[in-house]
This record gives C-alpha cells, sequence and structure tokens, in this order.
C-alpha cells in the first residue's frame, strides 16, 4: 500500500518489517504449543496433526526458551525498524504488545485463545497492525504523511483467521473437554461455520468490493466457496488437512493478488 502513496519505498526496511511479522508468527507458533501442552489441551485430538511438545520431539522447556528467545529478536529487529524509520518513539508499545500478546495468547492467567478473543488477535496483529504498521514506518521513512486506510488491513486479518476458525471448528469436541473457550467453542459449531463463511465474505468479497484498489482479490471467491461448502462435510482427519491446504493456499494467494491489484490501481 505505501507504494500507492509514494513513488517509491526503502526495501531493506520492508524486508525487516517482514522480519519482524515472521519472528513474531513463529515465536507465537512455539510459545502456542508450549503452553497448549501444558494446559492439556493437545490431549485426544484425532484429527489434529501431531505438536512437537505433546508429541515428545522436542522437550517442553527448550521449546519454551525457543518461542522466548525468537520474541526477543523480533523485539530488537522492531527496535531497528523504530531507529531505520525515524518514527516516534511510542511506536514502541506496537512491537512490545505484539510480542506480549504472542505469550498471552495461550499463556498467563488469562490466555486470549481460551476465552474467545483468539479471533481478535489475529485479526488485530496478522491484519491491521501488519498491514498499517508497516505502511506507516514506510511513510514515516520519507516524511510522507500517513492517513489510515483499515479495510486493506481488516481483509488481511479476516482471511488469515479463517485458518483459526477451521482449526477450532475441527478441535470443537476436543477444546470443550478441555475447557478452552474459542469462539467456536462459545457459539457452537454451526456459529463456527457461519463465522468462517463470513469471514471469507468480508475479506474477498464485501471488502474488495468497496476498496476497488484491492478488487482483484474477487476472483479469489470460488475457492472461498468451495471451502466454504466443504467444510460441513469434513469428518475425517484427511478432510480437514485438505481444507486446511487449500485454506493455506487462499491466504498465500491473496498475499500474492493484493500488492498486485494495488499496483495496477496505482
Amino acid at each position: 500500500m505505501a507504494l500507492c502513496d509514494s513513488s517509491s519505498i526503502n526495501w531493506f526496511l520492508l524486508t525487516n518489517c517482514l522480519l519482524f511479522s515472521i519472528l513474531v508468527q513463529i515465536g507465537t507458533n512455539l510459545a502456542n504449543d508450549y503452553f497448549d501442552f501444558k494446559k492439556g489441551a493437545d490431549q485426544n485430538r484425532h484429527n489434529a496433526p501431531s505438536r512437537i511438545t505433546s508429541s515428545g520431539l522436542i522437550a517442553p522447556t527448550k521449546v519454551r526458551n525457543m518461542a522466548y528467545l525468537i520474541l526477543l529478536s523480533s523485539f530488537i529487529v522492531g527496535l531497528f525498524i523504530l531507529s531505520l524509520s525515524n518514527a516516534p518513539s511510542h511506536l514502541i508499545w506496537v512491537g512490545l504488545a505484539s510480542v506480549v500478546c504472542a505469550v498471552i495468547y495461550t499463556g498467563g492467567p488469562f490466555p486470549l485463545a481460551y476465552n474467545g478473543l483468539g479471533d481478535v488477535f489475529v485479526v488485530l496483529f496478522f491484519g491491521i497492525v501488519a498491514v498499517e504498521g508497516t505502511r506507516f514506518v514506510l511513510l514515516t521513512e520519507q516524511n510522507l504523511i500517513f492517513e489510515p486506510n483499515l479495510l486493506v488491513g481488516l481483509a488481511c486479518g479476516l482471511v488469515i483467521n479463517t485458518l483459526l476458525v477451521l482449526n477450532n471448528y475441527r478441535d470443537y469436541d476436543e477444546d470443550k473437554i478441555n475447557r478452552k473457550r474459542t469462539l467456536v467453542v462459545i457459539g457452537g459449531r454451526k456459529f463456527g461455520y457461519y463465522l468462517y463463511v463470513a469471514c471469507f465474505g468480508l475479506s474477498i468479497g464485501l471488502i474488495p468490493l468497496i476498496e476497488s484498489k484491492i478488487n482483484l482479490l474477487l476472483f479469489c471467491l470460488p475457492i472461498g466457496f468451495y471451502l466454504v461448502y466443504q467444510l460441513p462435510r469434513a469428518k475425517s482427519k484427511s478432510d480437514f488437512d485438505r481444507l486446511l491446504s487449500l485454506n493455506a493456499l487462499l491466504v498465500l494467494l491473496f498475499g500474492a493478488i493484493t500488492p498486485i491489484s494495488l499496483l495496477i490501481s496505482y
């Protein structure tokens, strides 16, 4: 999106923003793996793939330490981004919030994923914060005015959240037993299905119609329709694995089409 506001961008700065996002994602996944294991949430999962802690592949303390080390590395990268972009110092709180929420997503006394807030975390941090935060530092580095445009970030967060909803839909029975109160557990499986439909409908349907700069995302609708059609029919581990793979492919397609659509509109 920054290319729509400027004739050029600092590609080195953009690379570091990407690195920050990747490190936070990896750190979050490792922390989730560790804390879910400690809470016993990975017990008796028939349709889910094996995880490194619960399977005994790596010792729990090593997984936890790797998570903390990677999240610390992401924060250091964030400080470098702050210095490189000459952004205001209060932006450090965004980086700190990203790291802290990566831990309390499944850890701490009030884990977000266990209290119906996992979807909010995904849409906010992997959508709006990631997109608008990157755009902010790229424009600030060039002393250009930043005007928020939340629609693209919201679409990004919603389409990524379809992966979480699909996982939670698959794990509904086990999560209910293990007292992991995801939105799907709180609202029921039918609600989870409608949430899945809504995330797709908004991210690759309604928002691209409202924000014409990303209207090429409408070409993703056939895959979205197929996933929505197949989800209630998924029963076995192989069914869910196939849907998750296709869903992940759609997210990658979303990530490829969005900048192309923005550049064409520019």
